[in-house]
């Protein structure tokens, strides 16, 4: 396996420390549009199912989630549980607390990541 433990449980900690909660909307939507500069918007759509590998806090998913059919939100930290909380009233979030090695779905399941 290619995981570094120290490192999952630092990010996990971080998160959960740092969970975005006092960021104003209007900050964290300055802060989205610039990080999802070259993204292509043509994948969000209510048709479309994604996944944020490494979701955090759920700081990005906060913003995909209400455009799409649904968004896995996948984390080995704690940090899932942030994330839990950050995303709860988003329906079509799903969240799976597990490493990308042994996270698995069809070919061709997802429409972004």
């Amino acid at each position: 396996m290619n995981i570094d433990q120290k490192t999952v449980t630092g990010f996990g900690d971080e998160w959960t420390r740092f969970d975005q909660s006092n960021l104003s909307k209007k900050e964290s939507t300055i802060l989205f549009n610039k990080y999802f500069s070259i993204f292509p918007k043509s994948f969000l759509n209510l048709n479309s199912i994604g996944v944020d590998f490494g979701c955090g806090s759920g700081r990005w998913a906060k913003h995909i989630a209400p455009s799409v059919k649904s968004l896995y939100c996948i984390d080995l930290s704690e940090a899932i549980e942030v994330a839990k909380f950050n995303l709860k009233n988003n329906n079509n979030c799903i969240f799976i607390k597990t490493d990308i090695e042994n996270f698995y779905i069809e070919d061709n399941f997802f429409d972004f990541g």
